[in-house]
């Protein structure tokens, strides 16, 4: 796409995220790290606010914390501790609470915008309306069996979400984690993804990465 203004898919345009804009557990780390994309929720409480967060990369730790209200959710018990290091791509105006990111996961949820994915791509589209997020608009598959109705492309991020984040997996865990957050200079394998480091990067540290073989 040759001019940045394209309208995003999402809008009847053009402009949409790469395939390769999906998580991923990064080699060489044990399964204790994964990186990935994600937008900055900047509605509510987090500290994050808005367009000159876009770019920066951030070290998320899963807390071992439900939900007070009603003792939900959380991290399940293997996701507690671990880590993912994220560079914001988007920014989630209408997110507020206590939200801080909302990490970009195929077959996850299209929320509101509900034409993007189709648009994208026509042809699953035409042989499954509901492929993108198993008919649930708001949370998305809600088993790994469902990620075989994506396009190929797109299957692992979407298979990610069980194997590692561990979506569901025990009494409702993980659902929305609780993690604590700093920003950290942006590792090379998501810059060599986007194509893109904020300008004072080098003010800031990379991320303390566990190194397991």
């Amino acid at each position: 796409i040759a001019d940045p203004m394209e309208k995003s898919v999402c809008d009847g345009g053009d402009a949409a995220s790469c395939a390769s804009n999906q998580p991923f557990v990064l080699p060489g780390t044990g399964g204790l790290v994964s990186m990935g994309f994600a937008a900055a929720a900047v509605g509510g409480v987090s500290g994050l606010s808005g367009d000159e967060n876009c770019g920066q990369c951030f070290d998320l730790m899963f807390e071992d914390q439900k939900h007070p209200n009603g003792n939900w959710g959380g991290s399940h018990p293997e996701l507690t501790g671990k880590r993912m290091i994220v560079q914001v791509t988007n920014i989630g105006y209408d997110v507020g609470g206590e939200h801080s990111f909302d990490i970009q996961i195929p077959g996850a949820g299209m929320g509101i915008f509900k034409q993007g994915c189709a648009r994208q791509f026509p042809a699953t589209a035409r042989g499954d309306v509901g492929a993108f997020d198993c008919g649930n608009n708001y949370g998305g598959c809600n088993s790994k069996e469902g990620c075989a109705r994506l396009p190929k492309e797109l299957r692992g991020g979407c298979e990610w979400r069980y194997d590692w984040l561990r979506w569901l997996a025990e009494g409702g865990q993980t659902n929305n984690p609780y993690v604590k957050f700093r920003r950290v200079r942006c590792p090379a394998e998501l810059v060599e993804i986007s194509g893109a480091a904020p300008d004072d990067d080098d003010q800031f540290a990379y991320a303390d990465i566990p190194i397991i073989s």
